[in-house]
């Protein structure tokens, strides 16, 4: 006779053993470690950003908060693909702060308040 195991995230049957084997107990966290990897390695849509950096509000011809200015070069593909965003109107100092909001994981930027997200 087949012995009867307790299924996670549900009541045990009456004569199932609420233990799991060592087997049974190593499976399930290669299964969850491969699920988590696979979460965690899944690329954004190319198809276009995931989401934009949050826009400043503008006063008076300027915008809110402190801006800085950057220069720098970069890979020849990467530049087509910044001229062809700006092709579709949007502007390199929006696409410049959407990425590196992205890429240092979306921290609070100069002109938000500590209630905003």
């Amino acid at each position: 006779m087949a012995k009867k195991r307790a299924v996670i995230n549900s009541e045990p049957l009456p004569d199932a053993s609420p233990f799991v084997t060592r087997e049974e107990f190593n499976q399930t966290i290669t299964s969850l470690n491969e699920q988590i990897s696979s979460l965690q390695n899944k690329q954004p849509d190319a198809s276009g950003p995931r989401t934009d950096a949050p826009r400043p509000r503008i006063f008076h011809k300027k915008k809110e908060g402190r801006r800085e200015k950057l220069s720098s070069t970069v890979d020849s593909v990467l530049f087509e693909l910044i001229k062809q965003k700006q092709q579709t109107g949007q502007q390199l100092a929006h696409i410049l702060d959407s990425s590196l909001w992205h890429y240092f994981n979306r921290p609070k930027l100069s002109f938000q308040s500590d209630d905003e997200k």
